[in-house]
């Protein structure tokens, strides 16, 4: 029977091989980024959600106007404006009528989540795919030596890649 200590001895021997093998090509983020739907901080809810119904995508990218990364927005977080809105609100809930009107006035800065995690071209997937897991983000943003947007990675993005790798 073999110990713990010579499985990863034999593992990291096997890791050293196929690394040392340049046939084997690497994945970096790059290969798994898509294109992002951006949103800019002065944007209306009116067109947050326009933009998720048209593109068909469960969150958009915040930049400034330089295209400087500064969270998401997802349709979770329209969803929870109407929960408030539905409990806080007695005529909605008397009417069943005017789910929007309190939030028509705010803006993508007001309704930003903000990241901590970002990556880069040169990101190893395997880093990302961490990131994902542990943050639990549905977007990681790619982002240059700038901090401008150039990118997304979905879970999806991720799965399209190690499936064709």
């Amino acid at each position: 029977m073999t110990s713990k200590k010579q499985v990863n001895q034999l593992r990291e021997t096997q890791a050293e091989l196929l690394d040392s093998d340049n046939s084997i090509k690497k994945l970096y983020a790059k290969d798994a980024m898509t294109k992002p739907i951006l949103l800019y901080q002065d944007d209306s809810v009116k067109l947050i959600l326009k933009k998720l119904r048209k593109e068909h995508i469960n969150a958009c990218i915040v930049v400034t106007k330089e295209k400087k990364f500064l969270g998401e927005i997802s349709d979770n977080d329209i969803i929870k404006l109407f929960l408030k809105q539905v409990k806080c609100e007695p005529l909605v809930q008397i009417l069943n009528h005017g789910y929007r009107r309190e939030f028509l006035f705010k803006t993508a800065k007001e309704m930003v989540n903000s990241h901590k995690s970002i990556v880069n071209p040169e990101t190893p997937i395997n880093k990302v795919i961490e990131l994902c897991f542990q943050e639990g983000f549905e977007y990681i943003p790619v982002v240059d030596k700038s901090s401008k947007v150039i990118g997304v990675i979905t879970p999806s993005s991720i799965i399209n890649i190690l499936r064709d790798y």
